[in-house]
This record gives structure tokens, sequence and C-alpha cells, in this order.
């Protein structure tokens, strides 16, 4: 016979393990000599391993019991079908999880903003975004309310995968005064695999755009606004009637925005 440290050992298990389980009752030694030494047959080896390949699979002492004391295949199946959804569930988990950070860390850099309230044009790549439904009030409610639906349909592990996100807005002209009750979606960009539910497509075209960064506030994008509206007019520019207003962070700070936002308008 083995003494228990011995028949630890080949099972490859520990002392202590052998000792638990003897207590529940699961798996006891051959024999225990009057001075409480247990000792273990070679025999007993293959039950033993057979319960840890269980415990392995996530079977818990009581239901290992109830197995052996049903010796039943049918009732065995039943536990490891369940055992084998909760790890396939886990595996869908993780591997969502897994290409939520690759996207993240396939991002370029992000740009750093530029000066505040000062125009320019850049050429930017066609993007594709997911967006909410359209706004009718325009209020903070509404904008909160369309943020928790959007995000909730999507999933919210987008918010941490620093693809580029915003509003679209319909603001012809840039005109600021219209700005504050003007109807917008929310954006986020996606891949084009991306199972976005039953949440829309659209493209941002690629080209020539218009810009300025400023503070994420009503005040200072009404006064941005302003001055892009008499750059457009003093270098004759051609604009589309979209107001693309992009994060420039991954912080929101109100509205389901950053502190700071990058105001675009395509060149046609």
């Amino acid at each position: 016979m083995l003494t228990i440290q011995k028949f630890a050992e080949l099972a490859g298990t520990t002392r202590r393990t052998l000792i638990f389980y003897d207590q529940k009752d699961l798996f006891h030694p051959k024999k225990v000599a009057e001075n409480g030494y247990r000792f273990y047959d070679y025999d007993q080896l293959y039950t033993v391993t057979f319960i840890l390949g269980l415990r392995q699979l996530g079977l818990s002492i009581s239901e290992i019991k109830s197995l052996n004391a049903s010796h039943s295949s049918a009732s065995l199946n039943t536990n490891l079908k369940s055992v084998l959804g909760q790890i396939n569930q886990q595996i869908d988990n993780l591997t969502l999880l897994r290409e939520t950070l690759t996207t993240r860390f396939d991002q370029p850099a992000p740009a750093d903003a530029l000066p505040q309230n000062r125009p320019f044009t850049a050429t930017e790549t066609a993007t594709l975004f997911c967006r909410s439904r359209q706004s009718v009030a325009c209020t903070e409610k509404e904008i909160a309310e369309i943020y928790a639906d959007f995000y909730q349909q999507l999933g919210k592990l987008k918010l941490v995968n620093r693809q580029d996100s915003g509003f679209l807005t319909q603001l012809p002209g840039s005109d600021a005064n219209g700005y504050p009750t003007a109807s917008f979606c929310i954006l986020k960009a996606v891949a084009a695999r991306t199972n976005t539910q039953d949440l829309p497509l659209l493209k941002k075209p690629a080209g020539q755009y218009v810009g300025i960064d400023t503070t994420n506030d009503t005040k200072h994008i009404c006064l941005a606004l302003t001055i892009l509206a008499n750059y457009i007019q003093k270098n004759q520019l051609k604009i589309d009637d979209q107001l693309w207003q992009m994060n420039l962070d991954e912080s929101f700070t109100s509205k389901g925005s950053s502190n700071l936002v990058r105001l675009q308008y395509q060149l046609l």
C-alpha cells in the first residue's frame, strides 16, 4: 500500500486535496491506521484521476458524488454538456475582450489637438460608422437616452476600443444659431465585419475637410462655428450640409462627448 504522500505524487495531486476529498466523503483511503495515517491501493489511482479530471472541468464535489452514486453515463453527459455550455460562453466572452483590446492597440496614435478656434483643412480617409437613431428634442435627457440605447445595442466594450466616435449633425452653412436645436445622431467607427445588431451604418467619405477644434460646450461650439463660417466665406469654400463633430479623447465629460471636439465639413 502507499502512504498518502506517495499516492498524491503518483496521482499528480496534493496530500491536502486527498484529505479534503476524504473529509467531503468523496474519495476515501483504502485503510486508515490506528494512528490516523491514510494508506491507498494502486487500483484507487484510476478513480481519483477521473475525479480530478471532473474537478478540472468545473464539476462541484456534490455533482461528482451524485454521479458516483448513480454510475450513469447519461447523468455524466448531462453535467458535462452544461459545463461545455459554460466553457463556450467563457470563450465567447474572452474572444470579445481580445478583439476589443486588439482593435484598441491597432489604432494609430491619436493626433494632437490643434490650437483651439483656428480653422484648418485636412485630408480624411473614408471611415465606416455605426449610427444611433436621430434626435428629436436635442435636450440633455434625450442625448443621454440615445447614448444609453446606442451603446446597449452596439456593446459598451466599443467605448474602450479607441475607434473614432462623435456626432453627425444636419447644419448647413456652419450656422451657429441653428446648432442648439439641430438634429443629430451618435456615431461610432466600426469594422465592416462588426455585428451592429439593427443599428444602421454610414460612411464618412474620404476627401478634403475644413475643420476647427474647440471646447465641448454650446458656447464654445457656437463660437467655433461662427469662426469657421467666416473662414469658409472668406476663402470662398463650398461645404456639405453635414457637420461631423468628432471626439478628440476617449473620456467623455458631458453630453456623450470629450472635453475637446473637432468640427468638420467636407469640402465640395
